[in-house]
């Protein structure tokens, strides 16, 4: 079975765009998994929504820098919803669920495994 990456790259792009269009901060600097970085004072526009988006760099009126994901909590960040100190809470958060979840289903995979091999050494 294949997954779809076109998926998660076209959803960091279209989170981009809401953050580009409405934010309260200026986008300094947009960074890609493949390493490089675009800047849009500097550059025009030389990325497709194929490149998986890693990280926005927002700036402020007074020249304060933000990193952000391209994700639903950074989306709130740059609307001004939440503050930076509450994006960095629920971010810790949802790294903590997931690292979490991973644990769980490990867990539960080598409590099959066990189950079954208990299960057929006693035949």
């Amino acid at each position: 079975m294949c997954i779809n990456n076109d998926f998660i790259e076209n959803q960091s792009y279209r989170i981009y765009e809401e953050i580009r269009k409405s934010s309260l901060f200026k986008v300094a600097r947009v960074e890609f998994q493949e390493g490089y970085c675009w800047e849009p004072q500097f550059e025009p526009i030389q990325f497709n929504n194929n490149d998986l988006i890693t990280k926005i760099i927002l700036k402020d009126d007074n020249n304060n820098s933000f990193t952000i994901n391209p994700d639903d909590i950074g989306l709130k960040f740059a609307k001004g919803e939440i503050s930076y100190k509450d994006y960095l809470r629920f971010q810790k958060i949802d790294n903590f669920k997931w690292i979490g979840f991973s644990i769980l289903g490990v867990g539960i995979l080598i409590t099959m495994m066990l189950t079954f091999y208990m299960y057929f050494l006693n035949y």
